[in-house]
């Protein structure tokens, strides 16, 4: 069930380089099988030269997200809220999508707010700027933490302690038209971030911050 039937072997309104390009062809995928023998998750993309990196697949699997001091890492914050930035994986290859991580690290005492709010109430957010060679997907947030304010006489969906936000990255196809001789080997991603420390008396100004995170990009393999 997993080539690809989706585009007619014999549709004339289709071209005969698509129908043999795409009719027939696995969909690339991967499946993540436990200690049991059972199937855990799959990844599986549309076309045929996307692929899930392996970083990815590794902290999705074990159910933890690593931060390695080989990868990639921005950081920024003070005393309340540290927020750093760090890829799943130690560069970026074309089509292959990674996880970029973008975690907030909250002091004891201190929580920051995350949606859905009323308003008048700053939600943590993060989000890849527009950069010209790299396609990202929709921030994946973890699940808030519903906390009751008294003194309020409300209740908010708060974020404590640390918390990862996982926003899917790639390399697109506008490298295949960077000059060969002047490819670069790095690129820097601009990651915007929103949040508003807060403590059981005092919230503090909201801050909006930009890490800029310096990612290497793997060699293409490239036909002769």
């Amino acid at each position: 069930g997993i080539l690809n039937t989706t585009i007619p072997p014999d549709d004339p309104a289709i071209s005969p380089a698509t129908q043999r390009g795409f009719y027939g062809l696995p969909f690339p995928g991967v499946y993540v099988v436990g200690t049991s023998g059972g199937v855990t998750e799959k990844f599986f993309h549309r076309h045929y030269a996307t692929r899930t990196s392996a970083g990815t697949i590794r902290d999705s699997a074990i159910g933890q997200i690593l931060a390695r001091h080989e990868v990639p890492t921005a950081e920024l914050g003070d005393s309340q809220v540290r927020v750093s930035a760090f890829l799943a994986d130690q560069g970026l290859k074309f089509e292959s999508t990674s996880n970029l991580y973008v975690r907030f690290e909250v002091a004891d005492g201190y929580h920051i707010y995350g949606n859905p709010l009323p308003d008048g109430y700053i939600a943590s957010t993060a989000h890849i700027a527009s950069t010209n060679g790299v396609r990202s997907g929709d921030p994946i947030y973890p699940p808030t933490t519903p906390r009751q304010f008294p003194e309020l006489g409300v209740t908010l969906n708060v974020y404590e302690g640390t918390t990862d936000i996982a926003i899917p990255i790639a390399l697109g196809s506008e490298i295949l038209n960077w000059p060969i001789e002047n490819k670069p080997t790095e690129i820097e991603i601009p990651i915007e971030v929103v949040y508003q420390a807060c403590s059981e008396t005092v919230c503090y100004v909201p801050r909006r911050e930009t890490l800029g995170l310096q990612i290497p990009i793997e060699a293409l393999e490239m036909a002769r």
